[in-house]
């Protein structure tokens, strides 16, 4: 399935201004919100389009994106390797999903459950220690 443009979702043009996009998303999702248009269907998959469009043209960055070549991971002919590819981001993966020791010099804290153990350790010591006057 293809995805639509998000600048025809909006109603808006290429070129608009931000205060553009975001006056004609306010504009639809008073005109689609649920609570507006209770058990109609259609009006909630059309809120949820007005959403996701302005989620991606309201953010300068992914709007700069979007215009590029779309978004999504295979946007920029994203297979691996190829121009949309940026390796840097596995590390950003791999570390959100096993709490990452990460690379030297990006200040993040290394060791595993010995060396916090040896941290817990050490501030129970030096909390019960008496204190010098």
């Amino acid at each position: 399935m293809a995805q639509p443009d998000l600048y025809k979702v909006l109603g808006v043009d290429k070129k608009a201004s931000a205060d553009e996009i975001k006056k004609a998303h306010r504009k639809l999702v008073r005109q689609y919100h649920p609570d507006r248009n209770p058990d109609d269907a259609k009006a909630e998959e059309r809120f949820k389009q007005v959403q996701a469009a302005y989620d991606v043209l309201g953010d300068a960055d992914k709007r700069k994106q979007y215009d590029r070549g779309g978004f999504g991971p295979f946007a920029q002919g994203g297979a691996a390797g190829g121009p949309g590819f940026d390796p840097s981001s596995f590390s950003d993966i791999l570390s959100n999903l096993f709490g990452g020791a990460g690379a030297p010099g990006t200040g993040r804290a290394r060791g595993g459950r010995a060396a916090r153990a040896r941290r817990r350790a050490r501030s129970a010591a030096a909390t019960s220690r008496p204190r010098c006057r």
